[in-house]
């Protein structure tokens, strides 16, 4: 019988499945509360994107140094996109993330390593504050150039 790609991904995915169950410690019952979540009642039931889904979010339980880098780089983009909006900017994601990898040199977002990504954080909260700064400052003296015409 002939084996499509999906196939041989889905049985790959299945075995990284029961593999980080055992990393994350959980047991039976936790792998059947996981597939009632999908509606499933056995995990070769379950898609090659639930298996794909379910695989990342147990990767980032077993291995919090992973979630919490993920966390940074979502911080990373969220703060990105404040600044690109506070200088009236309308960007997508890939620009975001390739404003990040231009202002660290390096060609892939997630081959940021944390301490790089931190630096740009810093510096892009500055910048955020600083416009939001000089925008109450020109606001203010606006009111006053008003008031006195």
């Amino acid at each position: 019988m002939l084996q499509t790609f999906m196939d041989t991904e889905q049985k790959k995915l299945l075995k990284k499945f029961h593999t980080l169950l055992g990393k994350c410690g959980i047991g039976q019952d936790g792998k059947e509360a996981i597939l009632c979540s999908y509606g499933v009642e056995s995990s070769r039931d379950l898609t090659a994107n639930d298996l794909l889904e379910i695989c990342n979010r147990l990767l980032l339980k077993a291995n919090p140094e992973l979630a919490a880098l993920d966390k940074l780089r979502k911080k990373v983009i969220r703060l990105l996109f404040m600044y690109y909006e506070l200088v009236n900017r309308s960007v997508d994601m890939d620009y975001v993330k390739a404003t990040a990898c231009r202002s660290t040199g390096y060609q892939s977002f997630n081959e940021i390593p944390k301490a790089r990504l931190n630096n740009i954080l810093g510096e892009f909260r500055n910048k955020v504050k600083d416009i939001e700064r000089i925008r109450s400052i020109t606001k203010d003296d606006l009111l006053n150039v008003i008031h006195c015409n």
